[in-house]
């Protein structure tokens, strides 16, 4: 039998990825059965037309050859799926990969982030990037992808509600997108208005409240109001209910 010819195929667009393997025909021995009617027998292969073959002198028999169709075999394949910066300077763009075919153990290489190997990257700056896949049979892929930039300035959330228990869960007051507005200022008042905390250029981890006051001492459970100001235009008011 002659030998098999394994080449290799990548179809490739920006949210979809293919790398397999194609099998060349090949001519193929007596693999299959033979048959013997009326004093002729023939020898077929699996799929292929049979053809009477003249029988030979002594009972031997001509062999028949046929041939096999090209078959895939362990295509590796994934999906890529891309979200573009959410808000100018934002830099959160972020790529998955959902992996459809292909031989475990997988290898992931993302071009920003060297050394990595997770389905999920995130914290992605506008710009061009590349991920590589890799399978357990060596099949490998890739796909090239933009994070586009948004034009849409980012505006801050306030959240209404603070937890400082110690959980990991809003035990701090996050502010969102505060910190690409470093030149602001937040207060925090109680019930009769006096001013319990403060700082300058909130920034959500060394600029950030804790429900504690000024002197880092714990503050009781209830309602605080709060004014922030970013870049001194008309402060935002309202309340934020500090439960422990």
């Amino acid at each position: 039998m002659s030998s098999r010819l394994i080449t290799a195929l990548l179809l490739c667009s920006p949210v979809f990825c293919l790398a397999q393997n194609i099998v060349a025909p090949s001519v193929l021995s007596t693999t299959g059965g033979y048959d013997t009617a009326e004093g002729i027998s023939l020898s077929y292969s699996v799929g292929e037309a049979v053809i009477t073959t003249l029988q030979l002198p002594g009972g031997d028999f001509y062999l028949t050859q046929g041939f096999e169709q090209p078959s895939t075999a362990h295509a590796l394949t994934f999906a890529l799926n891309v979200n573009n910066e959410s808000c100018l300077n934002s830099n959160d763009g972020s790529a998955f990969i959902a992996i459809t075919g292909g031989v475990s153990p997988y290898t992931v290489a993302w071009s920003s982030k060297p050394g990595y190997n997770g389905l999920t990257i995130d914290s992605l700056i506008p710009g061009q990037y590349t991920v590589t896949l890799k399978d357990g049979n060596g099949l490998s892929t890739n796909a090239s992808f933009t994070i586009v930039a948004s034009e849409a300035p980012c505006q801050i959330k306030i959240y209404n509600g603070i937890t400082p228990n110690g959980d990991g869960h809003n035990d701090t007051w996050v502010i969102d997108n505060i910190d690409l507005y470093p030149n602001n200022s937040v207060s925090l008042y109680n019930r009769w208005g006096n001013e319990v905390w403060s700082g300058n250029g909130y920034d959500n981890t060394k600029v950030v409240w804790k429900g504690e006051d000024s002197q880092n001492q714990p503050l009781p459970d209830g309602t605080y109001f709060y004014i922030v100001t970013i870049n001194g235009a008309t402060p935002q008011k309202g309340w934020v209910q500090l439960t422990r």
